[in-house]
């Protein structure tokens, strides 16, 4: 190799020494800034009561008011073959329920008396007073979590065992089966992750459309009616939503501090060449920390306002989170929080719409017919007029032939006659409403 060879080369790595000198220096300056901005901000978040340990967000649980531990029961009992799973993925409702064949039919009720303990256990477990699955001294990573698939299944068994006993003139026995699958998803949602609550939302939103299959036309008592209407409480799942999200940005936060710490996390950084890349964009990672989580400060805000009144939520729900590009992270640990807010929403149309629907009944034994409109249910049997939570006026209520509907217009805010399509899962242009029927046909 001749001098001038030499020398280029040498020149050369005095360049590359001194770009990677520079570079380094950059990233030591960055790191430093950001790393003083991101301690600055969690000690204001600090100061302000809005940095919370998850223990602070979860109430207190003690063994024997625990329903997780009944559920650990229940999902090591519950027996499902493929072909039980095909078949029970078809039942949503009375409707399809009266489609099966006879021999499915036998098929159903085999595999709900197989699974008999299994609802024993949930409807036990529907009358603790709180749900937690997970170890909250593990990180959010390494905490179990319950088996959603088999929470949604076995509530699907609860229901075709409500409906069964329906079918036997058991109405009352019905419909006391599904209020206590209602409150066991209510317990349910209270496990500190995002997918616990929507699993909630799903089974809750399928059982309430099935109370009304199973009680519409039916005789029932006052009392049982009463009952009814105390168990359909929309403000607990508003309040459940707020939670989750505080839960859910207090799961990203230690996230990002465990790669900030430089911990191997399975998935993420496991490879050496993911370590490298994680310790190299740490100053940028700092500055995401911050993007997140006044993100989620302001998701949690938006959460705690009714969907009518919530602007940024109805904007929010038809369109994309925009995530600057340089967070990438925040792309993998951001859920679309504005969607999960629009399910709560219809969730409380269906809450609200049946609360009403359930007052009818008891107005009609109390005078004979039902009311003429919602108002005359205030105040003896409902203290207040229920509202459609996607207007902020009240439920549209149809009397004709001595029956009725009432319904939410739902997120397309159209009046589509209380028709409703029970898998929509954002704004549909028609068939969006959410009705409670006396009479299905």
């Amino acid at each position: 190799m001749g001098f001038k060879t030499k020398k280029v080369f040498t020149w050369i790595g005095i360049v590359l020494l001194i770009v990677i000198t520079s570079g380094l220096g950059v990233r030591a300056l960055f790191n430093y800034i950001n790393g003083k901005k991101l301690e600055q901000y969690l000690a204001d978040l600090k100061a302000r009561g809005r940095l919370f340990e998850i223990s602070k967000i979860v109430p207190s649980c003690a063994d024997q008011d625990n329903a997780a531990l009944l559920w650990k029961a229940a999902e090591s009992l519950l027996i499902l073959e493929r072909h039980d799973k095909e078949l029970l993925a078809r039942v949503s409702d009375i409707s399809e329920w009266k489609n099966f064949t006879p021999e499915e039919k036998k098929k159903i009720e085999a595999l709900i008396e197989k699974n008999r303990k299994v609802m024993e256990l949930i409807l036990e477990a529907s009358t603790r007073k709180c749900f937690l699955y997970g170890d909250l001294s593990k990180s959010p990573l390494e905490r179990k979590l319950p088996d959603y698939t088999l929470m949604i299944q076995a509530t699907r068994l609860l229901i075709v065992d409500s409906i069964l006993k329906a079918e036997k003139g058991q109405t009352e026995e019905a419909g006391e089966q599904i209020l206590k699958g209602l409150a066991f998803a209510r317990l349910s949602h209270e496990e500190p992750v995002l997918i616990s609550y929507l699993v909630s939302m799903a089974n809750a939103r399928m059982l309430v459309y099935n109370l009304n299959r199973i009680i519409s036309g039916k005789e029932l008592s006052a009392a049982a009616l009463t009952r009814i209407i105390e168990s359909l409480d929309a403000e607990s799942w508003r309040k459940g939503m707020v939670r989750s999200f505080e839960a859910e940005k207090r799961f990203s936060l230690e996230t990002y501090n465990l790669l900030l710490r430089g911990e191997i996390l399975s998935g993420v950084n496991s490879k050496l060449w993911d370590r490298i890349y994680y310790w190299i964009i740490r100053p940028v990672l700092k500055s995401e920390v911050i993007w997140l989580s006044e993100h989620y400060e302001e998701m949690i805000q938006t959460a705690q306002e009714p969907f009518y009144r919530n602007e940024k939520a109805q904007l929010g729900s038809s369109s994309e989170i925009k995530i600057p590009a340089k967070y990438k992270l925040a792309g993998l640990l951001l859920p679309h929080l504005y969607t999960v807010i629009l399910k709560e929403a219809t969730l409380e149309a269906f809450l609200e719409a049946a609360r009403a629907g359930t007052a009818g009944h008891i107005y009609r034994i109390q005078r004979g017919h039902f009311p003429e409109k919602i108002a005359d249910l205030v105040p003896e049997i409902l203290k207040k007029e229920p509202i459609d939570p996607f207007t902020g006026q009240p439920l549209i209520y149809r009397l004709k032939n001595n029956t009725f509907i009432i319904y939410s217009v739902g997120s397309n805010k159209k009046d589509d006659g209380g028709r409703m399509s029970v898998m929509t899962q954002a704004v549909m242009e028609k068939d969006d409403d959410w009705s409670w029927q006396e009479s299905w046909q």
